[in-house]
């Protein structure tokens, strides 16, 4: 079936410290509830993020049969020669199930001790979507750039995607949207800003796609989710984890739209957060649908929550939600 003839489901399960023994029970939750792949994000020095995505997706890898999605690798902080290999040979490994997410990065601490400036990021991203792309479809590869020189590269194992596994760039700039038109197969908007601000951004990747005479597909977005038999509880039982997550991380956390900004946990969830009953995420996931988004990851590991309510979360999407949308 074409990725544009039904909605896809996506799940971040935990992502931080000693993640694995939950994040398998959620990553099977999801998969035996209809969801269809598992992503992991990347930050520095952050106790509440994974370094390594592409390392904690080998590892699930084995465990499921789902796609494995990175949202997002923070590409100027990767030789791109290194990121294809570890790319392809994932893919390789997984007959074909791999997604690549990345995005140029914004907080500065995750800059900090990699040697790499952060007010060079667009220009590195520029060059390493270039040779990501030129590594994983060819066989080798000549390229002098600003920042990266290769010669006669070649990745091995070849990917086995073909003609390479997908890319999907994140970033909220102008500048960060026609990259991901020009450069990459989908635009990969998070969850930190509104819905509503989405869709007007989305018209500067959209005009970008029309002038390439590129289709605007496939089509997904990130969203934070927490699902329970009634919209009260989940209210209840998520605002401490939004809150830590909203007020104190983002908010100190020098994004470009939403850093400095202060406000209450109704504030925050309005247009932002899939939380509420079956019937509130189905409204929620039914808006992006008709907007044309057809790919939906969830946050499902909120940071507060313990994992048996994750998973009680992601079992009621998937079986109350999901179903839904499939019937359509």
């Amino acid at each position: 079936m074409d990725l544009d003839q039904r909605m896809y489901f996506g799940v971040t399960p935990r992502e931080w410290g000693d993640f694995f023994p939950d994040a398998y029970a959620q990553t099977k939750a999801a998969e035996e509830n209809g969801f269809d792949s598992v992503w992991f994000e990347e930050h520095h020095g952050h106790n509440e993020y994974l370094p390594s995505p592409l390392s904690a997706l080998a590892i699930l890898s084995q465990h499921t049969k789902m796609k494995l999605g990175t949202n997002i690798a923070i590409l100027p902080l990767y030789h791109p020669l290194r990121l294809a290999e570890e790319v392809a040979q994932l893919d390789c490994i997984t007959h074909g199930r791999v997604i690549l997410g990345v995005a140029a990065g914004y907080r500065e601490k995750d800059f900090n001790n990699f040697g790499v400036s952060l007010k060079d990021r667009a220009k590195i991203m520029d060059e390493g979507l270039i040779l990501l792309d030129k590594l994983l479809r060819d066989e080798r590869v000549d390229y002098d750039g600003k920042f990266f020189r290769l010669s006669e590269a070649t990745v091995q194992p070849r990917p086995y995607s073909k003609p390479r596994p997908p890319i999907w760039v994140g970033g909220w700039q102008p500048a960060a949207l026609r990259r991901a038109a020009r450069l990459a197969d989908a635009w990969f908007p998070g969850p930190t800003v509104t819905f509503g601000e989405i869709i007007k951004l989305r018209k500067i990747y959209d005009d970008e796609l029309r002038k390439m005479g590129k289709p605007v597909s496939p089509l997904p977005i990130m969203r934070d989710v927490y699902v329970a038999e009634t919209t009260e509880q989940a209210l209840r039982e998520s605002e401490e984890s939004f809150n830590d997550m909203y007020q104190v991380d983002y908010s100190s956390s020098g994004h470009p739209l939403i850093s400095g900004q202060k406000k209450t946990f109704e504030e925050w969830a309005e247009d932002r957060f899939v939380i509420g009953n079956p019937d509130v995420a189905i409204e929620a996931v039914d808006r992006y649908r008709k907007e044309g988004f057809n790919y939906v990851v969830l946050r499902a590991a909120l940071r507060k929550l313990t994992s048996q309510q994750v998973i009680s979360s992601v079992r009621l999407f998937g079986q109350k939600v999901i179903p839904y949308f499939n019937q359509k």
